[in-house]
């Protein structure tokens, strides 16, 4: 019985896993969206929405992932992994919501609503999702991270329809030129975009309320469905109480005859282990400092000598893998953002149907959730390594940016098959980023290990307004999308060149 309450704790958990990812899918409507919102700032926005380049809503609101990230550790020992992600929950509920009114007063202000509450409040959101899924069931870690992350992209499909069914029903056609950029001046249209925000907003509100009466906190549980004991997150939880307090009892840590796991070029003992009385090494420092160093320097010496082995965050930035993997999401999460800003605002110059291209962004997110889930598989039963996943997508970045410009002109068929496959690659990031963490840097310091790795990609929205709008009206399109194409080319020779593991120091 203890038995059967443990498997639907747990399989409720990863089902609502993917429902909470549902303020991810703000990246996958941006692209959409956009079209609407930018044409909104230029003719209703009162009295003049000048204060600020577009772009950086989606940048700032990637860049306030990074906070939320490095804030979970705090909030989970203070409130549990639960009420989180309802705090969370309620971040980004305001966020969205309060999008609405504030893009009718300024850019800068709706900038500032992303940057300071959705991407915090989507940032914890996704750590509670890798530490959920990583704590019920680490042996498929790969591809459940692959599918949760696809559930919020795949979400966006429906999203996609709803927001152009709703602001341009009648498939009116932009009506103003500006520079390189065109636009959508028909009040009939704008009048209707601070409303599809609403509606966009309880949405995802509906969807996490849902997603949080699902999850249970992994540590809370014993072992899973086989009666396996889930040291991993046992040992985390220890270590991180022993850090906090300085004192503690003897604990051990047990793993299963048949696990066999691998961290980096590490592989876990198949049998039990006594670590240690923490106790009595305690009172042999004479110094009575450094307490929570040596609690981890002891723990770790322990694990070495069972032939596994998770890195400190110290260990992790000394390591050449670190910054090959770090590059790799700069360079995809460029990417992202040069789809997500510009695959409907310049195709619309050439293409002129915007359901037509509504319908690519439609598709994109599942053609993105299709690799990711395939290449997790490939990588769970160990077709593909993680490094094999990193050259095929930037391989792909790199060829296909360097052709996306001539793409639209020659036609919308060739354009959609571009951007689709394009979009796929670049969703590997959200496979080989957590997984990374995990099976490269280990489990005990996940939480800020994956901060580490993911603080990447604030890199990029960073670089990515300010580098895209001078060269956009100084270069013209070309010229954007053939950086990114030498970019993920320079990463490319990089990540080559590296091995994918981390000496034991």
């Amino acid at each position: 019985m203890a038995s059967t309450s443990a498997d639907l704790r747990k399989y409720c958990s990863i089902v609502g896993a993917h429902f909470i990812r549902s303020p991810l899918s703000f990246m996958w409507i941006y692209g959409n969206l956009s079209t609407y919102t930018d044409s909104y700032f230029r003719f209703s926005c009162y009295p003049k929405c000048s204060d600020c380049d577009p772009q950086w809503l989606l940048s700032l609101y990637i860049a306030g992932m990074l906070p939320g990230f490095f804030m979970v550790k705090s909030l989970v020992k203070a409130f549990g992994l639960n009420w989180t992600g309802r705090i969370a929950m309620t971040i980004t509920s305001i966020a969205l919501l309060g999008s609405a009114w504030s893009m009718q007063v300024s850019i800068a202000w709706t900038a500032a609503m992303y940057g300071v509450l959705l991407g915090p409040g989507a940032g914890i959101s996704t750590t509670v999702i890798i530490q959920t899924v990583s704590g019920w069931a680490p042996e498929r870690a790969a591809v459940l991270l692959a599918t949760t992350s696809g559930a919020g992209t795949l979400l966006a499909v429906v999203q996609n329809q709803i927001v152009t069914a709703f602001v341009n029903p009648e498939n009116l056609q932009p009506d103003a030129k500006i520079g390189p950029r065109t636009y959508f001046s028909q009040p009939e249209i704008l009048d209707r975009v601070p409303r599809v925000l609403i509606i966009y907003g309880a949405m995802t509100l509906g969807l996490q309320m849902i997603g949080y009466l699902l999850i249970t906190d992994p540590s809370n549980h014993s072992s899973d469905s086989s009666g396996e004991t889930t040291a991993r997150s046992k040992v985390s939880t220890e270590v991180e109480e022993l850090d906090a307090h300085g004192q503690g009892n003897s604990f051990s840590l047990t793993e299963n005859n048949e696990s066999n796991k691998c961290y980096g070029s590490h592989c876990e003992s198949s049998k039990s282990m006594e670590i240690m009385d923490v106790s009595s090494h305690l009172s042999d420092n004479p110094c009575g400092n450094s307490k929570a160093e040596t609690i981890e320097e002891k723990v770790g010496t322990n694990l070495r000598s069972q032939k596994t082995y998770s890195y400190t965050p110290k260990e992790v930035l000394r390591s050449p893998v670190f910054y090959a993997v770090a590059f790799f999401g700069i360079a995809m999460e460029y990417g992202i953002l040069l789809v997500a800003n510009f695959y409907k605002k310049f195709a619309l110059l050439y293409i002129h149907n915007d359901k037509y291209l509504t319908l690519v962004g439609t598709l994109v997110p599942i053609i993105s959730t299709c690799f990711r889930v395939v290449f997790g598989i490939f990588m769970d039963k160990d077709l593909l390594t993680l490094k094999d996943v990193t050259i095929i997508g930037l391989s792909i970045n790199s060829i296909l940016c360097a052709f996306w410009y001539l793409s639209a002109r020659v036609s919308g068929i060739l354009y959609m098959f571009l951007i689709l496959v394009l979009s796929g690659a670049q969703g590997l990031m959200y496979v080989v980023l957590p997984t990374s963490a995990l099976r490269l840097f280990g489990p005990i310091h996940l939480l800020t290990n994956f901060g580490l790795v993911i603080s990447s990609t604030v890199i990029s929205s960073i670089l990515s307004p300010t580098i895209n709008s001078p060269l956009l009206h100084a270069l013209g399109w070309r010229w954007v999308f053939t950086a990114g194409s030498i970019f993920n080319l320079l990463v490319l020779c990089y990540v080559t060149v590296t091995k994918f593991n981390i000496p034991i120091q």
